[in-house]
C-alpha cells in the first residue's frame, strides 16, 4: 500500500486469488468489499484484454477535476493487442528537444514533438503565476522586501481561492500528463505502420535537461523512444539506437565531408552542392548506420537522388504551413 502525505494513492496484490482480486467485472477487496467496474463492452482491445490471464491487480486513486476518483489497472500475460501490421520501410529517426523528423523510403515528416503539451504549459504557467501572487498576499510576514522568502520556521495561510487555484493546478497537470501519453501513442503508431526496422541516435536527455530542461520536462522524449522501442519489438520489428560519438550525423555529409556546425545553423550545407533541412538530413542519414556505427557513404549516394526528393516535399510542405500559422524557429523555415 502506497501513501502521500497520509492520502491514499493505490493498493496492490501480490496476485489473483489472495486480498485484492478481479473476477467478471468486480474487483473484490477482502472478503467484505465488493467494487462494480465501470468500461465499454463495445471496446476490442478492452475484450482482448479481459480474455487474458490476470497476474495480479491493483486499485488507484486519481484527481479528476477535484473529484477523486478509483480506477483498477490489470497486470495480464499474454502479448498486447494489434491494431495494424508494421510497414516495409526502413525509418531513420532524429528526435530533439522540440521537433521530431521521420525519414522514410515515400514519406518525410518534420514536426513540433507534442505541441498540443506545449499549449497547456501556457495555461500552467499562468496558474503557477496566480497560486504565486495569491500565496504572497495570505502570508506578507513570509517574504523579504525584495520577493525572498525568508528562512526558518514558518506558518502558511492558505484561502479558499488559494486552494480553488491549487485544484485547478493539478487538474492541469493531469490533463498534460494524460495528453503526453496520448501523444506518444498515436505517434509511434504511426510510425509503425510505416517501419519495418527503425534506427536513431542514442542520446543523453539527461545532458539535455541541462539546456533545454522545461521542453524536456513537458515533453519526455525518452519515454516516447521507450514506448517506441518495446512496441516494435512486441511486432517483430527492428529497433536500434547507436552512439553519437562515431556517427556524428548533424555534422556528417553523404559525400565524406565531416564539418562541425553550430546549433543555431538549422540547414546542411556541403561544398558538393548538397542542401537540406538539418533534422531532416540527420534521419536521412541514420538509415545507413552499419552494424559497426558508420555511415554506409556508398549507400547514402546512390539513394540521395530518390530522398532528395522526399525531404524536398516535406519542406514546401512546412512553408505551405508557414503562410497559416507560426512555425518554431527550430525547423528554419
Amino acid at each position: 500500500m502506497k501513501f502521500h502525505k497520509g492520502e491514499f494513492v493505490s493498493l496492490e496484490g501480490k496476485n489473483n486469488k489472495t486480498f485484492l482480486t478481479y473476477s467478471n467485472g468486480y474487483v473484490f477487496v477482502g472478503k467484505n468489499l465488493t467494487l462494480k467496474c465501470l468500461f465499454d463492452p463495445k471496446d476490442k482491445w478492452m475484450q482482448y484484454a479481459l480474455k487474458q490471464k490476470i497476474k495480479y491487480c491493483r486499485i488507484i486513486k486519481k484527481e479528476v477535476k477535484g473529484e477523486n476518483r478509483f480506477y483498477v489497472q490489470l497486470i495480464l500475460e499474454g502479448n498486447p493487442y494489434r491494431k495494424y501490421e508494421l510497414g516495409k520501410e526502413e525509418i531513420g529517426l532524429d528526435i530533439g528537444p522540440s521537433t521530431i523528423a521521420i525519414v522514410g523510403e515515400s514519406k518525410a515528416e518534420l514536426k513540433e514533438f507534442c505541441e498540443e503539451v506545449a499549449l497547456l504549459d501556457k495555461e500552467k504557467r499562468r496558474i503557477n503565476r496566480k497560486m504565486d501572487r495569491q500565496r504572497r498576499a495570505n502570508n506578507p510576514n513570509n517574504f523579504q522586501n525584495n520577493g525572498v522568502v525568508k528562512k526558518g520556521k514558518k506558518e502558511w495561510i492558505y484561502s479558499n481561492r488559494y486552494i480553488h487555484t491549487r485544484s485547478k493546478h493539478r487538474e492541469m497537470e493531469r490533463k498534460i500528463k494524460d495528453v503526453r501519453k496520448q501523444l506518444h501513442g498515436r505517434d509511434t503508431n504511426q510510425i509503425l505502420q510505416r517501419a519495418s526496422s527503425i534506427q536513431t541516435e542514442k542520446l543523453s536527455y539527461k545532458a539535455f535537461q541541462k539546456l533545454f530542461g522545461k521542453s524536456i520536462g513537458r515533453k519526455a522524449p525518452s519515454m516516447f523512444l521507450s514506448i517506441l522501442k518495446q512496441k516494435m519489438k512486441s511486432c517483430g520489428g527492428k529497433f536500434r539506437e547507436f552512439p553519437t560519438y562515431c556517427t556524428k550525423l548533424s555534422q556528417t555529409c553523404h559525400c565524406g565531408i565531416i564539418k562541425k556546425k553550430p546549433l543555431k545553423e538549422r540547414w546542411h550545407e556541403c561544398e558538393c552542392g548538397v542542401v537540406a533541412q538539418r533534422d531532416l538530413y540527420s534521419a536521412f542519414l541514420a538509415r545507413y548506420v552499419t552494424k559497426s556505427n558508420h555511415v554506409d557513404i556508398k549507400k547514402a549516394k546512390g539513394d540521395w537522388v530518390q530522398l532528395s526528393i522526399v525531404l524536398g516535399e516535406c519542406v514546401l510542405h512546412l512553408e505551405k504551413m508557414k503562410l497559416e500559422r507560426k512555425l518554431i524557429s527550430t525547423f528554419g523555415i
